[in-house]
């Protein structure tokens, strides 16, 4: 019964040996026990000043000589009520602080400040990419290649295109030279879009590139494979990158902007307007 009892303290086994020999011994020195027990006396010192942590032996000193003992059971129980006391305010400490700071605990508290990447398969999953385009604030920027979009889906941007006009969700994009690009930028008006299109000789690609709101799109018509990726911090240095690519693709000139459309119209409007000449500089009298 007394090697359970000791076992109940999680003592180790040369612990459990040493307490036994001090038991047995009575008070006594670092040096004499570790005689007896045929052990280094430092090992042995060590392991009596855990025991005296743990509230099972007692240290005290005698002519400048430390000496061990066992603790009284009396001593020892209320050793280890004030001991499970402080574990038990411990714990109660430990629980208010989880109640109140626990979510941090969380990976999805962290992961709310990382980007948060999305997958979509197949071509069912690139229509719903695209479908949500059509939640767009403040209108789309995109590098696509007509060719591509509309061999991967047919029959379905015809009416997005429609859809996203009707919405007033306006668009701005960049497009490899193509016929098929060419005819799209004839109807940039009526699909409430800005178009700028570049030699494919010297710039090519399959992927289309989205920004808006908070988010950036990728849909790759090889792999059938739609990506959303929802991070402030990226779609606002893609959207910078953007802006910058689009004033480079106006020197090609072939271009469609509402600033070009309102030149225009000042134009015309100007050689409406009958030119008057300035009065002349005639002196007072």
């Amino acid at each position: 019964m007394l090697a359970t009892l000791l076992k109940s303290f999680q003592l180790t086994e040369k612990e459990i040996r040493i307490f036994l020999k001090v038991l047995e011994l009575g008070s006594q020195p670092a040096s004499s026990i570790a005689r007896v027990c045929e052990m280094p006396r430092n090992t042995v010192r060590s392991i009596l000043d855990a025991l005296v942590k743990k509230g099972l032996l007692v240290k005290s000193s005698r002519a400048k000589t430390q000496y061990y003992s066992t603790e009284s059971k009396e001593n020892l129980v209320r050793f280890l009520n004030a001991k499970r006391l402080r574990m038990d305010e411990e714990c109660a400490r430990q629980i208010e602080l989880l109640e109140q700071y626990g979510e941090e605990l969380s990976v999805r508290h962290w992961a709310q400040g990382r980007p948060k990447i999305t997958f979509y398969e197949g071509i069912a999953g690139l229509e719903k990419v695209y479908e949500d385009t059509l939640t767009a604030k403040n209108g789309l920027k995109s590098w696509a290649s007509y060719d591509d979009l509309y061999r991967a889906l047919p029959g379905y941007f015809p009416n997005y295109f429609k859809r996203r006009a009707k919405a007033g969700i306006p668009m701005q994009s960049i497009h490899p030279d193509t016929a098929m690009a060419r005819a799209g930028q004839k109807r940039d008006r009526e699909e409430l879009r800005e178009s700028a299109l570049v030699p494919t000789e010297k710039f090519t690609w399959t992927p289309e590139i989205q920004m808006y709101n908070n988010k950036i799109n990728i849909a790759s018509w090889k792999d059938k494979l739609g990506i959303i990726i929802a991070s402030q911090e990226i779609a606002d240095a893609l959207r910078a990158i953007f802006d910058l690519s689009f004033e480079a693709a106006k020197r090609y000139g072939h271009v469609t902007t509402t600033r070009r459309k309102r030149n225009r119209r000042l134009t015309k409007t100007a050689l409406r307007t009958p030119h008057t000449p300035p009065l002349p500089n005639v002196p007072l009298e």
